[in-house]
């Protein structure tokens, strides 16, 4: 289980060691994202097996001891600087509701658990690589771990337009595959399915989306962008999943308000 949490371990350890005391404390920051995203983690309707389009919403406060965001739970910094982040907080796991994704029929709800959760972020070249990571285990032991990481390149297209490129990965614990791919005795009876253990830990998806960051004005970007999400091939063992290749999609607006 703790096989992909040495990644964000390593790198708050590199973040920590490049950190300069005489540094300028980062200000106080306040954001909100609002859009659509076409996703498997639904903020509405929890994990999927199809993707779809669902209303998205992140808002992020952050100050000196601390942060709180839908995206990253709220907890206390481990790093803070203009380049690098890193934090440990209490976050949620999303559970799963049968009626949302007709690939659930016959397998049952899934209740939503807390979750500890520890993130960290590197911008080695500040607005154009960043490298991130988070790794959550589920307060309610039977929904597992989950992690991702990755990486977003960006690149100036004209003046006030950026195009950008992220590739990622999502892992999962045994006892999250099974809880959310796996098919029991009783639901391979309700739902017609094979019944499906999984034996093993492993990636989930494969993500890669490329997209415009427009700045609409000095506190306003909109976000557009289009990708694919990949199944691996442990998780197409699962008999709940019926194609390897989605779509993935975002049309967001990010707004930041001054709090001086």
């Amino acid at each position: 289980m703790v096989k992909q949490a040495w990644f964000v371990a390593a790198m708050s350890v590199v973040i920590s060691a490049n950190s300069h005391a005489d540094a300028p404390p980062s200000p106080d920051k306040f954001e909100a994202s609002y859009g659509f995203t076409r996703t498997n983690q639904s903020l509405i309707n929890g994990v999927l097996i199809h993707t779809k389009n669902d209303p998205t919403l992140n808002v992020t406060y952050e100050n000196a001891t601390g942060f709180a965001s839908i995206q990253n739970g709220v907890g206390v910094w481990l790093v803070r600087e203009t380049q690098v982040k890193s934090g440990v907080s209490l976050n949620y796991m999303m559970g799963r509701k049968a009626s949302a994704d007709a690939r659930y029929t016959g397998m049952g709800n899934v209740a939503g658990s807390g979750m500890a959760y520890v993130w960290g972020e590197w911008q080695p070249v500040q607005d154009a690589i960043t490298l991130y990571a988070n790794y959550g285990n589920a307060l309610r032991e039977s929904q597992g771990a989950l992690a991702q990481w990755g990486l977003t390149l960006g690149l100036p297209l004209m003046s006030g337009v950026n195009v950008f490129a992220d590739v990622s990965r999502s892992w999962a614990n045994q006892n999250y595959l099974q809880t959310y791919y796996g098919v029991g005795a009783s639901q391979a009876n309700l739902s017609g399915y094979s019944p499906f253990a999984a034996t093993s830990s492993g990636v989930l998806y494969s993500n890669r989306q490329v997209g415009l960051l427009i700045e609409a004005s000095k506190d306003v970007d909109v976000i557009v962008g289009y990708g694919k999400s990949s199944a691996s091939a442990l998780l197409m063992h699962s008999p709940l999943l019926d194609r390897q290749v989605q779509s993935l999609s975002t049309v967001v607006l990010n707004q930041r308000f001054n709090l001086e």
